[in-house]
């Protein structure tokens, strides 16, 4: 019996090969991108998963509040752990911290980079995270307090073929470190970015090791089996007061702690001052919702293709039931051809699949690992088989065994009842959806190209950033400034602690003859910052190299800070005010700058500080106009080689914004890939339809033809039916498409307005591609000779 089922099957599939590739092939689209977005969201629900103590261990943020506005805080101070662990030994198992910093590192050989994942931990580190090693013990790898460890890339790039272990290392030209591991190059994932984990014993004798306020490194903690985590957090107040009571009595202001999932680490991306790898749970969202839409188009395809040919089959399934076929043999039959086109789908798919990962992960710079584990292939499959046809198949098949034998027989069997109206819905329903994602795509593309044209405040072009976390670059800085000055293609060079998309510390603010305090954002900086950015001084002046009192005694503020002290522009200047922890005495507002964007556009200005000084981490250099970046670029790298016998880590400004929007360029991407696929795979179906209504319809063409039609008339009978449903489609999607980009658009202050423009612009392109999909046919009906469809009669 299935034998024969799969000789019938097979026979239908080969007679309608048409209708048999526009089914297999919208499948394997569809399929092979749910199998491609199973890989994504896959890999990034794995992170931090591997870590053998991950359900109870937490990181611990702090909670600052920034003039009534509470956010979180990542980075904490090194005397936390030590104290978590002495006051809560009955809750907590351990703690261990992370620090990462950015540092020079050297090797025997003259090798000698700036490295940027380098991270120093506790000799415990391994008891919280489970990194598995591929030369040396867990156990030991940290024990002595300069042991450090190394990637495997990056002990080859150090040490090439040669064995690693008890090699020297120095960081910073100060602290020697022996090699003690290696990690091993493995699949698993974590939030924790980096080329080395050193002890960072060495560095306990330095000044912030015991200062409270100085917060630049990571504390996590392990829960006792037994322990509540809301009853901990509920000390935690305590715990602040202890330990910051009287200087919250001195700033007028307090923060406090909670404690975060390890698992939730890596998708909490709003956490500030937290340098560490984050995932965006949204564009899983809109992956997932996106697999889905393009699987129910491809579906959609089948049943429509398999219930407009209801009628041609009709006699079949009259005949078989007449033979003696009953009800339930005629569903397996249909099924079984369900199946077998999804089986053909599934194992296109798959090939797919394999083939196109690499050039999807160069598209979204992703490391997307395909399918290797046959047991997980084979279920994967088997699954993806029973389920695409089992949804595509229902309908279909309960449908076709319907047909009574005697109507059929009779030749009284039309069409389904209802049939013509199911499949216009279906065709509704697949347009609707390509019409959201093309429309979506439209307003993605528009907000970046709006956040690359607003006016930031200040001017983002050629400037160069040049880190300076280095001693012996400080050390001769005012040199390297000169000589740099002295390159006609250099306009200006400015140090500073942050610049526009970048850090900017938070600190509290006192007033002179004033009791409230204020919280602002700060930056330090020297006289040549506002020049080099174009910052527009409303009031008062900028910073004077001549006036040594600007260095220690005087302040600038921004726009919002003048507006939340409650002063105007004017009566600002030569007010007294004083950072809080930090000044001893009062600082004279020298000048009012117009605000500028110093964050990203998803939060508004907020109230900035900014102080003179003569040292700082980063240093911006404002090429002119006319000259050329990449031998401004050489000539840099060649004044810093006179310095330091390493390459310098630099980058352009306008790169450095442009990445405040990596995960909205990777929705615009998305979407504009798969937006593509799905009109695509809704296109195979529309020219499937079309195809079979040209064929059903040929008599009635082949008579309008004798009675006097035109070619372009009949053409037009046809393709209109169908544009009409895409019409009725947009007047479904426009709206909400309007509400989702609405919704997205939300979280940036300033955004892009939403104008009928774009959605025009996506309703013509859906009519225009659907259009081109079904003229085809039309103009194949109406051209053919009406002797060849009326010779019958």
């Amino acid at each position: 019996m299935l034998k024969n089922y799969f000789k019938i099957t097979l026979r239908n599939l080969l007679k309608h090969r048409v209708f048999t590739l526009i089914n297999v092939a919208g499948l394997t689209l569809g399929l092979s991108v749910c199998l491609v977005i199973l890989l994504y969201v896959k890999q990034e629900l794995s992170y931090d998963t591997f870590h053998r103590n991950a359900e109870n261990t937490y990181r611990i943020l702090r909670i600052g509040n920034l003039n009534g506005e509470k956010y979180l805080i990542g980075v904490t101070s090194a005397p936390f752990a030590d104290a978590l662990i002495n006051d809560y030994p009955q809750d907590i198992k351990s703690a261990t911290r992370v620090f990462k910093v950015s540092s020079l590192v050297s090797a025997e050989g003259d090798k000698n980079f700036i490295e940027n994942k380098l991270t120093l931990v506790d000799s415990n580190f391994f008891d919280t995270f489970n990194f598995p090693l591929e030369i040396g013990d867990q156990k030991t790898a940290l024990a002595l307090p300069n042991s450090i460890i190394l990637t495997k890339a990056t002990a080859k790039k150090y040490f090439g073929d040669e064995d690693p272990i008890n090699k020297i290392i120095k960081v910073d030209n100060q602290f020697d470190y022996i090699v003690t591991g290696v990690f091993k190059e493995t699949k698993q994932r974590s939030h924790i970015d980096f080329d080395f984990v050193g002890n960072w014993a060495p560095l306990r004798k330095l000044g912030f090791m015991s200062d409270w306020w100085s917060n630049g490194l990571y504390t996590y903690i392990t829960l006792n089996d037994n322990t509540n985590p809301e009853n901990l957090i509920a000390q935690f107040p305590a715990f602040m007061d202890k330990y910051f009571g009287e200087d919250f009595q001195k700033i007028g202001s307090r923060m406090d702690l909670t404690m975060q999932p390890l698992k939730e680490v890596y998708f909490q991306s709003e956490v500030q001052y937290d340098d560490v790898l984050h995932g965006n749970i949204e564009v899983i969202y809109i992956f997932i919702f996106i697999a889905i839409f393009i699987f129910v188009i491809a579906c959609i395809n089948f049943m429509n293709l398999a219930t407009a040919r209801s009628t041609m089959r009709a006699k079949e399934v009259g005949v078989r039931k007449a033979l003696g076929s009953s009800k339930k043999s005629l569903i397996a039959q249909f099924f079984i051809e369900s199946f077998m086109i999804a089986g053909a789908a599934v194992i296109l798919a798959f090939t797919l699949c394999e083939v196109s990962l690499p050039l999807f992960n160069n598209l979204f710079s992703l490391e997307l690992i395909p399918f290797r584990n046959i047991p997980v292939i084979v279920s994967i499959a088997t699954a993806l088989i029973l389920f695409t046809g089992f949804v595509s198949g229902i309908y279909p098949a309960l449908v076709l065994s319907s047909f009574k034998t005697v109507n059929v027989i009779k030749g009284k069997v039309t069409a389904i009842k209802g049939g013509l109206g199911l499949r216009k819905g279906l065709v509704v329903l697949q347009f609707g959806i390509s019409i959201i994602l093309i429309v979506f795509t439209l307003i993605v593309r528009k907000q970046l190209q709006h956040v690359n044209e607003i006016d930031l405040g200040f001017n983002r072009d050629k400037i160069v950033l040049l880190e300076l976390n280095y001693n012996t670059i400080n050390e001769s800085i005012d040199t390297f400034k000169e000589r740099l000055l002295n390159d006609p293609m250099v306009k200006n060079v400015s140090l500073s602690t942050g610049v526009p998309g970048g850090f900017h510390d938070t600190m509290n603010i006192s007033f002179e003859g004033e009791e409230d305090n204020l919280r602002m954002r700060t930056l330090f900086t020297d006289e040549n910052f506002m020049p080099s950015y174009e910052l527009e001084i409303l009031a008062g002046r900028n910073f004077s190299k001549d006036l040594s009192s600007d260095l220690e005694e005087s302040v600038i503020l921004n726009e919002t800070a003048v507006k939340k002290i409650g002063w105007s522009i004017e009566d600002a200047i030569n007010k007294r005010l004083k950072i809080a922890l930090s000044d001893s005495t009062f600082r004279t507002v020298i000048g009012v700058v117009k605000d500028y964007n110093f964050s990203s556009l998803k939060t508004e200005v907020e109230p900035l500080i900014i102080c003179m000084t003569d040292q700082a981490s980063l240093l911006s250099i404002k090429l002119n106009s006319g000259s050329n970046s990449q031998q401004a670029l050489a000539m840099i790298e060649d004044e810093w080689s006179k310095f330091v016998p390493f390459k310098p880590n630099y980058y352009f400004l306008d790169q450095s914004l442009q990445s405040l929007y990596e995960q909205e360029q990777l929705q615009s991407k998305i979407f504009q890939l798969f937006s593509g696929i799905s009109i695509f795979v809704a296109c195979l179906g529309i020219f499937g339809l079309a195809s079979f209504t040209a064929a059903q319809r040929k008599k009635e063409i082949g008579v309008r033809k004798v009675l006097g039609a035109s070619v372009q008339r009949i053409s037009r009978l046809l393709a209109t039916e169908y544009i009409k449903l895409v019409i009725i489609s947009s007047a479904i999607a426009l709206p909400l498409s309007w509400y989702f980009g609405d919704m997205w658009l939300n979280e940036f202050v300033y955004k892009t307005s939403l104008t009928p423009l774009t959605f025009i612009i996506g309703l013509v392109v859906a009519i225009f591609i659907a259009g081109v999909s079904v003229i085809f046919q039309s103009l194949k009906a109406a051209m053919a000779n009406p002797v060849d469809s009326l010779k019958e009669e």
